[in-house]
């Protein structure tokens, strides 16, 4: 079993995940094999400025999105309005103009 205890079942994005392994890094024991394969994903797709990623929360969490919702859709970072909607499908509330409007703000055309 890789962990031991689930010490908190809060939403983590991306960049959360990096900034935990980058600290676990530092540490004198090396990666296991799972913790070395996310080290790379998060690494490789991860916003690159934490900057970045807190403006694309804001914006995202501003229309009424859940958390889970936010994350998953700064993970994936959809290019058009059907990803977009696959994604948001289990939120209420979800119309093509709020859609259109997180596709938007993703692609660096939002507020």
């Amino acid at each position: 079993m890789i962990g031991k205890k689930v010490e908190d079942k809060g939403v983590a994005t991306l960049y959360d995940v990096y900034e935990v392994l980058k600290e676990r890094k530092k540490s004198s024991k090396p990666f296991t094999y799972e913790q070395q394969l996310a080290f790379d994903y998060v690494e490789k797709f991860r916003p690159q400025k934490k900057s970045q990623l807190e403006k694309l929360q804001k914006e995202l969490e501003e229309l009424g999105l859940s958390k889970y919702a936010v994350a998953k859709l700064i993970e994936v970072m959809p290019k058009n309005a059907p990803m977009a909607k696959a994604i948001l499908m289990k939120e209420n509330g979800i119309n093509e103009e709020k859609v259109s409007k997180v596709v938007a703000i993703l692609n660096g055309k939002g507020s």
